[in-house]
């Protein structure tokens, strides 16, 4: 990957995007976001060894890594970034040379040539279309690899879980209508169940795992509260790593559906690993850091998308990471070079479970492999054969403050040991700056309090006044704790006084928030995924 011209060529497109606040873009905002990790070629899905690529958007800043072949068969690797006009995105697609390998010592690679460019235009947070060089213009699709007959639908942390999310209801307009604490709870024994609370009522939907697609659906049981109408009459919904996308549909005659935008923040489920002695009788699956009771086994769920190592940030190429963790996997491709100094990659997948030997750590341990005479840029179809193993890559990740010398309090920061080598920080790549307030807290907000305070659920901060940030009319202000590495907000309440957000977490530019949810960017884009197909 090229973290590269990140400095020179990256910078300069950040800066253009920080003019966006202040001089509107000519494209529309996005009413989706695509979803960082590993993404294929529709028709080229044929369960053999191929190419593919990981995507990462953040903002209007557009991040791609290619894994392919040359002509001569050799795998191989290119990386393209560019700003996205509306849903579109066009980039030159650049190969480099004379990286670091496996084992090898620190070298910087460079700029070999561009292939020509590619061309994406997204549908929504999963689906699209790409043109790569003298090819046509193709399907593309996020790579979803927990389909409904996968193994993990037979674990313990399917059949008998508790899945806790923060759910909204966004009406045609993209405007929030209703929140909801979501807790979808399965059993081996008893039917799949969602309840919906939104801090006033409670409802109870059934619900079923509808085949071939990993859809749910789930429809009015009964109200948890006596006395209380149900509000929904029906949700159909995806969980989709750290997001949830799907419909909603309303009791109320002549009510419109709902599009759902959902953030799961935690699953509880009995834990099954290896035990370390006395304690740990829980499994919990966390897309939030934070310190768990003694009896619980966490498995963080780190930040999918782009990473990178910590020494090897120069300003210069070098070598990236893709990290996708779905349903108690982890798949990871790494953007490296030869000992000949070519580009190449290495792929490998691998369970991702809390660790076996220290506590509130969860890791991954397996084979990084080689491929060969697969598909070229232009080329005819072709699929690629394993070549060799390339060693055991070992991934740690803790969301604990403190402990066992890991970067702590952020699933955007990791450790890594490739083949060969020592073990290493690295990080989820920022494409966008994150050191000013307006990088930190613009966007459409969502705070718990606002409608207790006779408020519209959302606020959306858009104004700099000094050492605050503020909506339109000044009444919401909100500032960053640089101590804490947390946004603090405050707003006048129905009666005059003074009401609070309590505490954003804000400690990396990833951080999810089960309280406190971002749902637009500082340009305007939907940060969930969209209407994604269901069927």
């Amino acid at each position: 990957m090229a973290h590269q011209t990140r400095i020179p060529k990256l910078a300069s497109i950040l800066a253009v995007s920080a003019l966006g606040l202040s001089l509107s873009p000519s494209w529309a905002a996005r009413s989706f976001t695509p979803q960082a990790g590993t993404w294929v070629i529709s028709d080229e899905v044929d369960g053999k060894p191929g190419r593919g690529f990981a995507i990462d958007v953040q903002g209007n800043t557009f991040f791609m890594q290619v894994f392919g072949y040359e002509k001569n068969g050799d795998a191989t690797f290119y990386a393209a970034t560019g700003q996205m006009e509306g849903d579109t995105v066009t980039a030159p697609l650049l190969r480099y040379q004379g990286g670091r390998s496996f084992g090898s010592e620190p070298r910087d690679a460079q700029e070999d040539k561009s292939i020509g460019d590619v061309k994406l235009s997204f549908r929504n947070g999963l689906q699209g279309t790409m043109q790569l060089p003298g090819e046509p213009a193709k399907d593309i699709e996020r790579f979803i690899f927990t389909a409904p007959d996968a193994a993990y639908y037979q674990t313990e942390q399917w059949k008998t879980s508790s899945r806790m999310a923060r759910w909204f209801g966004l009406n045609a307009q993209g405007q929030v209508e209703k929140s909801w604490f979501a807790m979808l709870k399965t059993s081996p024994t008893e039917p799949m169940r969602l309840t919906l609370s939104d801090g006033q009522t409670s409802e109870t939907l059934e619900c079923s795992l509808t085949t071939p697609s990993d859809s749910i659906r789930c429809v009015a049981a009964n109200a948890a509260d006596a006395g209380q109408a149900p509000v929904v009459k029906e949700a159909q919904f995806r969980l989709l790593g750290a997001q949830v996308a799907g419909a909603v549909s309303l009791q109320a005659e002549g009510a419109a559906p709902l599009q759902l935008l959902g953030i799961n923040t935690r699953a509880d489920y009995p834990y099954s690993g290896g035990v370390i002695v006395g304690c740990c009788a829980n499994g919990l699956e966390s897309f939030m850091p934070g310190t768990f009771g003694y009896a619980q086994r966490p498995a963080y769920q780190p930040s999918n998308g782009t990473w990178v190592m910590d020494d090897e940030l120069t300003g210069k190429p070098g070598r990236g990471v893709s990290l996708d963790v779905q349903g108690g996997k982890m798949v990871m491709q790494v953007f490296a070079y030869r000992a000949d100094g070519q580009p190449t990659f290495a792929m490998g997948v691998g369970d991702f479970a809390p660790d076996p030997e220290l506590r509130d750590v969860s890791s991954a341990r397996f084979s990084l492999q080689q491929y060969r005479g697969g598909r070229s840029v232009g080329g005819a179809a072709s699929s690629g054969e394993l070549v060799r193993d390339e060693g055991e890559v070992m991934v740690q990740v803790s969301g604990r403050t403190g402990g066992y010398g890991m970067p702590a309090g952020s699933l955007a920061e990791a450790m890594v040991q490739f083949p060969g080598e020592s073990a290493k920080r690295m990080r989820r790549l920022p494409l966008q700056p994150w050191q000013t307030l307006e990088d930190q807290l613009f966007g459409e907000w969502y705070f718990p309090g606002l409608s207790y305070a006779g408020r519209p659920l959302t606020v959306t901060l858009n104004r700099r006044e000094g050492e605050f940030v503020t909506n339109d009319d000044g009444s919401v202000r909100c500032q960053f704790n640089t101590q804490m590495l947390r946004g603090e907000c405050q707003w006048p309440t129905a009666t005059g006084t003074s009401g609070s957000s309590g505490p954003i977490e804000l400690q990396d530019a990833f951080a999810l928030s089960n309280s406190y949810v971002r749902l637009r960017d500082r340009y305007g884009n939907l940060l969930g995924l969209g209407q994604v197909p269901l069927n």
